[in-house]
Formats: C-alpha cells, structure tokens, sequence
C-alpha cells in the first residue's frame, strides 16, 4: 500500500546536491591554493634556481606577481576553517537543514577570501581572469542547493524516509505470518485393482 508520503520521498541524494557538494570541495582547493600561494612560492623558487639562465632571467624579472599571506597565519586558520567546512559539506549528503545554510554562508565567504588572495597573490589582472570561475563556481553551488530536488531532500530530512520505510518493512518481516496448510495428496483408486480388504 503505498501512501503520498511514499510517492514523494527522494530515496536517492538528488544530483544537484552531489554538485553542491563537489563544487564546495573544488572550492575549497582553490581557497587553500590562493591563500597559500602555493603559486608564487612554486614561482619563486623556480625563480631562484633559474636566474643564471639569461632569457629566463629577464622573462622572470618582467613578471610581476604578489606575495602569498604569511604562512604562519594561513596554516593555523586553514585547520581551523576546515572542520565546520567539512561537516557542512558531509551534512548536505544527509540532508541536513543547517548544512544548507551554512553551505550558503561559505560560498559566499569563500569568493570574498578567494577574490580577494588572488588579488594579494597574483596581482589584479589575474583576478580579473579568475574572478568569473570564482563566481561561477559559487553560482553552481547555489544553484543545486535551491533546484526543486534539493529543497525537497532538505525538506524530508536527508535519507529519512529510506529509514522509515526500511524500518516498516522489518516489522512487516517480523509479524507471524499464518502456515499455509498442507494437502494430503489424494492417491487416485485405480479401477483395475483389488481392494486390499
């Protein structure tokens, strides 16, 4: 028997919130690249191992590229954003209301933060390059969390009603079910034969 509820249950994560998720975590990497400079420090070194090659020399000198925050203040506030980032990005999976909000409130941290170390880091005409996937990629973000398949996994909680109907089929499973009685077979009286009277 099978009720509304039954029929408007998600019983699978809708795709927009595993897009949700995956763009969270691309997110996050770029945060974690910027913020690092894992760019410039590569070019710095490179840099110094190549300053006696005399083309490269007077390429490298002509490149203006920033300086990445400190590296003593970025590592202790990465460990620190990463948790709660982490469990929001976990909790979406499972439906989780907060999650949501809290996946909205990042994004948006996230193109502030990231914008603005790109601009510290590789200079203003590289952000203005990398600006547009910044906020495309928060766009996809905000977008598969208010699609009509997300608010409605949001709304029934996640994998609630996988649970609840996993639940009734066990008691379903559990209740004594009556014996199907058992015929005797019927031994057909052959004409033919004698009574064994």
């Amino acid at each position: 028997m099978s009720t509304s509820f039954d029929q408007e249950a998600l019983y699978d994560k809708p795709h927009s919130v595993d897009l949700a998720q995956v763009m969270l975590v691309f997110q996050y990497f770029m945060l974690v690249s910027v913020t690092v400079g894992i760019g410039p420090r590569a070019f710095n070194w490179f840099k110094g191992e190549t300053e006696d090659v005399p083309l490269l020399a007077d390429i490298e000198a002509a490149i203006d590229i920033g300086a990445g925050y400190p590296i003593e203040v970025v590592l202790p506030a990465l460990v620190f954003y990463t948790v709660p980032y982490v469990m929001a990005v976990l909790a979406l999976g499972l439906g989780r209301k907060w999650a949501r909000v809290a996946a909205i409130v990042i994004v948006l941290v996230n193109v502030v933060f990231g914008m603005t170390a790109v601009v510290r880091t590789y200079g203003e005409v590289f952000a203005l390059i990398v600006a547009p996937l910044w906020i495309i990629i928060a766009l996809f973000v905000l977008g598969g969390l208010a699609s009509r398949t997300a608010r409605q996994w949001f709304r029934q909680g996640g994998w609630e009603p996988w649970y609840v109907r996993y639940e009734i089929d066990r008691i379903q499973d559990m209740r004594p079910r009556p014996r199907p009685r058992r015929r005797r077979p019927r031994i057909a009286h052959d004409p033919n034969e004698a009574d064994a009277d």
